[in-house]
């Protein structure tokens, strides 16, 4: 077993993922916040340079930071990349101060003004690890978002960072962390490192040998409820099932923020006659016991980086089923350890969910076979990649 050692060097986290402060506590999504509190574990301190603003924490920002060797440089508040554009000599000035500050820079996904912040690192001879988290250029072109103005705003905004954070790793000789092969094709690069990003620990596993075999069948979907989840596909497949088995679609995540797509889904749920069996919960700040009371986990989504959520449905002994996107298929294992169909194919959906219900053996392998392999992505296998890489880049600039 790896011993992991307390570095003495000072780490900075980047990120444009905003945070709340309450009552001298900062808190922040739980899947970034747990992956700041183990990093820092890890280091001597933590410059955390984010947005941030004083505001009583709300779903689903209300993870409590923990370690008390974490420093905030705050960025001025945004919420969105074009929202950032408002602020350039803040966030510079922020930028500035984390690299004086660091030996290492550890930067998460879309970063505003990035190709400056590349120049400052290069400029205080800081090792940069850039996490790629998505490929926000794919999304934007999977439906409409916000306006066609606005969307086509965002566009030249993504392509714009992309080429900017790859010149930027060629000045600084940084890392990229991606999540999955198809985003380490697109940062190709001499030190481009594929991953799984996790945030669940050893200790949270929960191991069952089946699921089914109640009375009543439980699908789980857990999400954000956005377009690029692909949850009208869902309910469109429970629709076409054809088990004799009862069932319910359970959907927990929140619904805010997209009034209009949730409205379809909506009648769509009306439409097929499914309201007495599709139970939308809402956001869930813990969500451990709904994966342990369900039996099937599906996750229709349309654009992908790894999502941590499929890791946390193996973790709890559920057969997974989603879509062969993004970096999925470096985290899933078709008829392995999960099921992957097409995206925004109902049939197939249909047809993956009805094959786990009736097929006991195909399931209890994939049980079997997820559970070994979520124990390969911990959030603790995660923290190890980035610091391995970082050490790594260290060294080289010794020699």
């Amino acid at each position: 077993m790896k011993v992991s050692r307390r570095s003495e060097k000072v780490l900075g986290i980047i990120s444009a993922m905003y945070a709340y402060r309450h009552e001298g506590d900062l808190y922040i999504h739980s899947s970034f916040g747990r992956i700041i509190d183990t990093l820092a574990e890890r280091y001597k301190e933590v410059i955390l340079c984010i947005p941030t603003k004083k505001q009583r924490p709300d779903e689903p920002r209300d993870y409590r930071i923990q370690a008390g060797n974490v420093e905030v440089i705050p960025q001025p508040f945004y919420t969105s990349s074009l929202g950032s554009l408002k602020h350039p000599l803040e966030i510079l000035r922020a930028y500035t101060h984390t690299c004086k500050k660091s030996d290492a820079l550890f930067i998460r996904g879309l970063a505003p003004f990035v190709g400056l912040l590349y120049v400052h690192a290069w400029l205080r001879k800081n090792v940069v690890c850039h996490w790629i988290v998505g490929n926000p250029i794919a999304l934007l072109k999977t439906h409409k978002r916000s306006g066609l103005i606005i969307d086509k705003l965002s566009l030249i905004y993504a392509h714009i960072h992309r080429l900017n954070t790859r010149a930027g790793r060629w000045l600084t000789k940084g890392a990229f962390v991606c999540n999955g092969t198809e985003l380490a094709e697109l940062y190709k690069s001499p030190c481009t490192i594929v991953a799984v990003s996790s945030s669940v620990k050893a200790s949270e596993f929960f191991e069952r040998e089946d699921t089914c075999g109640g009375k009543k069948v439980r699908i789980l979907f857990v999400g954000f409820v956005r377009p690029e989840k692909g949850v009208e596909y869902l309910i469109k497949a429970v629709s076409k099932l054809v088990t004799e088995k009862e069932w319910e679609l359970v959907i927990v995540g929140s619904r805010d923020g997209y009034s209009a797509y949730t409205e379809k889904l909506d009648k769509l749920v009306d439409d097929r006659n499914l309201r007495k069996q599709v139970r939308w919960v809402g956001y869930v700040k813990e969500v451990s016991q709904y994966f342990r009371e369900a039996d099937i986990f599906v996750l229709p989504t349309l654009s992908e980086g790894t999502p941590h959520v499929l890791v946390e449905a193996r973790a709890n002994s559920l057969p997974v089923i989603s879509t062969n996107v993004g970096g999925i298929p470096d985290s899933v294992s078709h008829g392995y350890d999960g099921v992957l169909v097409p995206p925004k194919d109902s049939d197939a959906l249909a047809h993956a969910i009805d094959h786990l219900i009736s097929d006991k053996e195909f399931r209890q392998s994939l049980i079997r076979n997820g559970l070994s392999s979520a124990r390969n992505f911990t959030i603790a296998r995660f923290v190890d990649t980035v610091v391995d890489t970082v050490v790594d880049e260290l060294k080289n600039r010794i020699r």
